[in-house]
């Protein structure tokens, strides 16, 4: 069981390195217009910005902040929880967040595909839970 703990802890780490890494690399990777016309168009963004420019200048903190919950809080609630329904559920948050990140393709919020490698790591995850950690029948005891 902790082996599996172990992995939910990482995919949690590996949201937030990810978030970080998000947070550094250049803003033309998550936005339409730069790879279009080569010239930064986001909704509020400043006109000195430039597509070379760190997402994390461009969108500001708060953006990244809630990208970094999104992916990591998840599979750390299934981390301490340990339990076989919240592991399934993560899994199904994992696939609406690839959904939001197909919806938002040309904007910042495609970087919530990361959900699809952490959509198949969790799948394997709570499988393996589903068969290591058996249903707890209820027993119920008739008065009579």
């Amino acid at each position: 069981m902790s082996a599996l703990r172990i992995v939910w802890w990482g995919l949690a780490a590996a949201a937030v390195v990810f978030t970080v890494w998000t947070a550094m690399s250049p803003a033309g990777g998550v936005s339409l217009s730069c790879s279009k016309s080569g010239q930064l168009d986001l909704e509020g963004s400043r006109a000195a910005l430039q597509c070379d420019d760190s997402v994390l200048r461009v969108v500001g903190v708060w953006p990244l902040v809630q990208l970094g919950q999104l992916l990591a809080i998840p599979p750390a609630v299934a981390a301490l929880v340990m339990k076989r329904w919240v592991s399934w559920l993560v899994v199904v948050t994992f696939v609406v967040l690839t959904f939001i990140a197909v919806a938002n393709w040309s904007s910042f919020w495609v970087s919530l595909g990361f959900a699809v490698p952490m959509f198949a790591i969790g799948l394997l995850a709570a499988s393996a839970q589903h068969i290591v950690q058996p249903a707890r029948s209820e027993s119920y005891t008739q008065r009579t």
